[in-house]
């Protein structure tokens, strides 16, 4: 697997579009990871309901 920089050279972004563009699959990968959290959180709570009422 290429690391973020290599890819940016393959591509021969300068700088600034570099940063951009990390910036934004950071931003991406956080929304993710939190949209991830929320449904493994309802998960929990609907398996616990399950059992409570079961």
């Amino acid at each position: 697997m290429q690391t973020f920089e290599e890819i940016a050279s393959e591509l021969k972004l300068d700088p600034k579009q570099s940063q951009a563009v990390k910036s934004y699959f950071e931003n991406l990968i956080v929304e993710l990871l939190e949209s991830l959290k929320v449904d493994n959180l309802e998960n929990f709570d609907d398996t616990i309901n399950s059992v409570k009422s079961g």
